[in-house]
């Protein structure tokens, strides 16, 4: 068991050399001189000529030469690798989960030997400087319209401290109290003044660096769904990006930073988003503004986002850091030009698998060249489907591990400052509510613990459920959920609720999918009011259980929620989340009653109406 591959991992790992493979034949191909010569030389000519005679080759002896050392560099790191790759595969699989408080057995000593060799391989990937090279982690906080209570995040911090984490990054949105011309783009159940002091004193005691984040270019809605601001939208029935060009936008994002950082004395970072520029150059006037200056739309988001970068190290001295996903359109001339690395550090992003295969090496050769300091960004949560309300560990995991296994390949020839583990609670500002931050929690420890240690076995994950105070199981894949895993951390009572709502949902799904419902219990029937009362006695013999579970999770969800959350952020999770399966149940309950009173049934065809009074 131990020494088999599955098909997937044998994919992946197969995926991953080819790709390797691929990648050095391109270095070897540019590394080769090319004559460009329109006509052939006669041979004594060509032999005559230098090797390395400089105009034959299509690239400087200094680019070839770096070329060969980030080749010699990820060579290496991939021959590492794959060993080290090849040794977890054999010493076992991703956990579906972790049995706490057990007595010892015969597997804990090839545990241990696991751990010995584990630790061997981390000696040989040089984790002393890979742990450098992440000197940061930081957990993200998405606060759009649901915000934590501060003496919620007072339990919070210091656990993050204890998991691993260095810092966090406040994405306010409209939970930060804008005062004066700006005071309309703050939700009305926004955090006061107060709160934001006080938020960030409990950082300060706990060690948490504070990062604020303020979009400034895409994902502005709750700045641009208002009327008094819809006169600087790129497109004006898409509140989503603001118009670069306008003379208006300036001075309502520079506002909006003055406001964050006067909040925020002290930072040594603000993240300016801009993420997901949708629209770009779409307008009228950013039309004009293009062919004016015969600018392409790189040159437009570079023009945009190194003012506003520019402003922020000349007015507070401060390190603006950016989501990297449009400069990975923006050609490595184009960027070298604009001179963006004076400004800003790049945060790369990739929250699914397949990083290796869809951020490809000349992408970090790029940034490697154009900035001096690079962070990466996971997810512990939020990152499924927009209206998910549960996390699955094991998912979240492989995000982390890819992540790592990147790290591994990069080390020394990235600048890497740290990992942001984003925890996204909204989509976006238009979106339902995902999944909230307090379920997420355990998914967070065990990838603060990974990204850390490197380590997901029964040892770490032990040390996950000591720290979160699980009695007897964590759960680590959803697929393998048969109760709820009960813990003791803040906000675990939230964990709870979410566990028991996936469990009764997958339990009404099975008894809907039953024969008897899906052969006698459909819409034809109920219409109709024609059905076997033993089969719908047998279809539906959970149901009267299910409802009572149901309307006792209801109850219980709104004290758990109440105790992390305001009441709007409470009496809107319960709306998406437990109202509409509540009243399916009751609909149901109702129409079973109906069909089981019925004693007599009509001869068909039942559209005839002679026979409906039987």
């Amino acid at each position: 068991m131990f020494g088999a591959l599955s098909p997937r991992r044998t994919g992946r790992l197969i995926t991953l050399v080819a790709f390797f493979m691929v990648v050095l034949m391109l270095f070897y191909l540019i590394s080769s001189p090319v004559a460009i010569h329109t006509q052939p030389l006669p041979n004594s000519q060509q032999s005559a000529k230098p090797e390395h005679s400089s105009n034959l080759m299509t690239q400087s002896p200094e680019h070839l030469k770096r070329q060969k050392e980030i080749e010699k560099k990820i060579l290496a790191n991939v021959e590492k690798m794959v060993a080290h790759r090849d040794f977890q595969h054999k010493a076992g699989r991703d956990p579906v989960g972790i049995v706490l408080n057990r007595k010892p057995s015969i597997w804990d000593g090839l545990e241990e030997t696991r751990n010995i060799q584990e630790e061997q391989n981390r000696a040989l990937h040089n984790s002393a400087a890979i742990e450098n090279q992440l000197k940061h982690k930081i957990v993200h906080f998405d606060l759009k319209g649901a915000p934590p209570k501060v003496s919620y995040l007072a339990k919070l911090f210091p656990m993050l401290k204890t998991l691993g984490a260095t810092g966090i990054l406040m994405e306010y949105e409209d939970m930060f109290p804008y005062w004066g011309k700006l005071e309309r783009l703050s939700a009305q159940n926004a955090y006061a003044k107060g709160d934001i002091a006080d938020i960030l004193e409990l950082a300060r005691k706990n060690g948490l660096e504070v990062i604020p984040l303020v979009q400034t270019f895409g994902h502005l809605e709750f700045v641009l769904k208002l009327k008094e601001f819809s006169d600087v939208r790129e497109v004006p029935q898409y509140p989503q990006v603001i118009c670069p060009t306008k003379n208006k936008t300036m001075p309502l994002i520079t506002m909006m930073i003055d406001q964050i950082m006067e909040l925020h004395p002290g930072v040594n970072w603000i993240h300016i988003g801009s993420d997901e520029v949708y629209n770009l150059g779409e307008c009228s006037r950013c039309q004009q503004y293009l062919f004016n200056h015969q600018w392409g739309k790189s040159d437009l988001f570079l023009y945009h986002v190194t003012k506003i970068a520019k402003y922020v190290k000349d007015s507070f001295d401060v390190q603006p850091i950016m989501w990297d996903d449009e400069f990975r359109k923006v050609p490595l001339k184009l960027l070298q030009k604009a001179d963006i690395a004076k400004y800003i550090e790049v945060m790369v992003w990739k929250y699914s698998s397949n990083i290796m295969a869809d951020l490809r090496s000349e992408l970090w050769e790029k940034y490697s060249i154009v900035f001096n300091g690079v962070w990466i960004a996971s997810a512990f949560k939020g990152a499924s489907a927009p209206e998910s309300y549960i996390t699955n560990i094991n998912e979240r995991l492989a995000n982390h591990k890819e992540w790592m296994e990147l790290v591994d390949v990069y080390q020394g020839t990235i600048p890497f400052r740290g990992i942001a583990l984003t925890g996204w609670q909204r989509f976006d500002h238009f979106s339902v509510l995902c999944e909230l931050f307090p379920q997420g929690i355990p998914s967070l420890a065990v990838n603060l613990m990974y990204v850390s240690k490197r380590k997901a076995d029964h040892t770490a994950l032990a040390r996950v459920g000591e720290i979160l105070n699980c009695n007897s199981f964590l759960n680590l894949d959803l697929q393998f959920i048969e109760y709820e895993n009960k813990c003791n951390f803040p906000g675990s009572k939230v964990y709870e609720i979410v566990q028991k709502l996936y469990i009764l949902t997958r339990d009404i799904q099975n008894m809907l999918k039953n024969p008897h419902v899906t052969g006698w219990v459909t819409d034809y029937n109920i219409k109709n009011n024609f059905a076997s009362p033993q089969h719908v006695e047998q279809g539906l013999q959970d149901l009267s259980m299910l409802l009572f579970d149901f309307g006792k999770l209801l109850t219980e969800a709104e004290i758990a929620l109440s105790e992390v959350y305001d009441e709007h952020t409470v009496t809107e999770w319960i709306a998406l989340n437990l109202h509409p399966m509540h009243a399916k149940l009751q609909d149901l309950h109702k129409t079973s009653t109906k069909l089981l009173e019925k004693k007599h049934w009509p001869r068909r065809p039942l559209d005839m109406e002679e026979d409906k009074e039987l």
